[in-house]
């Protein structure tokens, strides 16, 4: 097989795992849509009044000689005559005869609709359909009909040498009653019912499926951006008690997402032994950030880091409160000169990191994190700290952390599945790049598991995986810029 040959298979199946996705995410929606058809079928045949069908034939025929010649032209007249007076069957010439013949309490307009003609090909005969709720009346409609238009027929033919029609019509075969409704059909009526709810099911999650611009999978990630997803955290309940995952459940998927994610982030600088210091941010509020910047911080130092974590996001400082610690004094006590940085830092003991939360709110947090006073704490924290995790405000809605960025080794950005967009999240890459400052990877936080696997299927630089299976550190070369790890 060629290669461009290999690629196209690779990429039907690429495309036929993504409907597969679509499928099992919103196989609720297809199956309830697909039974309200079922339902809306059986509606329809309970409710729809019976339609049956009666059909009378009547023979058209052309006076001749008895040469050979003139029955075959006889016969080839009978049947274009046939065509040709077919649309009779509809006229009021014919329907106000049927109407008064039957004492029918209707118009010919309306009779008209229930009437048709139709030629069977190269013949002389004329088929007419009479539909009805009553199948005794359907037939007598249909014969009515028919010896109204044979009568019509003969009135307008032409006479012949002998004094009769040239053009003759008979009925050829009268209606019987019928035994079945023509419409609506059970089975029928019921498969289309179901068959429709099913194509309005798919189209309606494909739709969905298009026009969700959320994230939802570290697959969505990587499909839109050219950054590595360095840990894929699940969504823990839990975490809303107690959002020290590392300390309240060691030995939890999500802590275990969080060593693997510590892991990811030391292939940073490998050839580097002096301190660095990292940045932690979203695109929006309420993904995680902070969470995430706790528990980063609580697993470098399980491993034996000495780790600062700073509440650098002056606008709803949150570390604090989660931790439990003094929140009058920190980051802005020490930026305002109040302080030293050793009279207001808390350490938390052996094996976890120290913290300098982020004190009284100020009113201009932009100027005091973009401040030389800023950068030359973190200098000073640098020597002390072997790592620094900074928890920021979020990008999109305040600049304050914009003005951060260049001067720390690197940023992790937070994504929300279910609530952070690709937009934004997009936009806020976009910020950073601007800035200057050099972006580590993503992390996409409270990831919808099942049975400790993350859930859909995704692909992945050209690969197709299923992501129920279990995420590992996959350290790859980036798409673009140096020192990126992907998971």
């Amino acid at each position: 097989m060629s290669i461009s040959g290999g690629r196209k298979t690779e990429d039907i199946l690429v495309a036929f795992r993504d409907y597969l996705a679509v499928l099992r995410k919103y196989w609720i929606s297809i199956v309830a849509l697909t039974l309200l058809g079922g339902v809306a079928a059986v509606a329809y045949i309970s409710l729809a009044p019976p339609v049956y069908t009666a059909q009378s034939t009547v023979s058209v025929s052309v006076n001749s000689g008895s040469s050979a010649a003139e029955i075959a032209a006889a016969t080839s007249a009978a049947v274009a005559q046939a065509r040709f007076v077919a649309p009779l069957v509809t006229t009021n010439a014919v329907l106000d005869q049927v109407i008064t013949n039957l004492g029918l309490n209707t118009s010919a307009a309306s009779l008209a609709g229930r009437v048709s003609a139709s030629v069977p090909t190269n013949t002389a005969l004329i088929t007419v359909a009479a539909r009805d709720s009553n199948a005794a009346r359907s037939a007598k409609i249909a014969d009515g009909v028919a010896a109204s238009l044979v009568d019509t027929i003969t009135a307008s033919s032409p006479k012949g040498g002998d004094g009769n029609p040239v053009i003759q019509a008979t009925i050829a075969s009268p209606a019987t009653v019928p035994g079945a409704r023509t419409s609506p059909r059970g089975t029928q009526s019921l498969a289309l019912g179901i068959i429709a709810g099913l194509v309005v099911g798919l189209g309606f999650a494909i739709l969905r499926k298009v026009l969700d611009v959320r994230v939802h999978t570290s697959a969505d990630v990587t499909e839109a951006t050219d950054y590595p997803v360095i840990a894929s955290i699940p969504r823990d309940l839990s975490l809303a008690k107690n959002p020290v995952v590392m300390m309240a459940a060691p030995t939890s998927a999500a802590s275990e997402r969080y060593r693997e994610l510590r892991t990811n982030l030391r292939f940073f600088d490998l050839d580097s032994d002096s301190p660095w210091t990292f940045a932690v941010t979203s695109s929006i509020e309420g993904e995680g950030k902070t969470v995430t910047s706790i528990n980063i911080a609580y697993a470098l130092a399980e491993s034996g880091d000495k780790v600062l974590l700073v509440d650098a996001d002056l606008r709803r400082p949150k570390i604090a409160n989660y931790l439990q610690l003094e929140a009058r004094t920190g980051l802005t006590t020490v930026l305002l000169n109040r302080a030293g940085f050793a009279d207001v830092v808390q350490p938390l003991g052996v094996g976890c990191p120290d913290v300098l939360a982020a004190g009284a709110i100020p009113p201009n947090p932009a100027e005091l994190i973009g401040s030389r006073r800023m950068r030359q704490l973190l200098e000073q924290v640098s020597r002390e700290y072997s790592t620094v995790v900074i928890d920021t405000a979020p990008l999109l809605p305040v600049a304050d952390t914009l003005s951060l960025l260049p001067h720390v080794s690197g940023t992790v950005i937070v994504a929300s599945a279910g609530k952070a967009t690709i937009p934004e999240l997009k936009s806020a890459l976009g910020s950073i790049e601007r800035a200057g400052a050099r972006i580590m990877g993503i992390v996409v936080n409270k990831v919808r598991w099942r049975g400790g696997h993350e859930y859909y299927y995704y692909t992945h630089e050209g690969h197709t995986h299923e992501a129920r299976g279990e995420v590992k550190n996959d350290v790859r070369r980036p798409k673009k810029g140096p020192n990126r790890a992907e998971l």
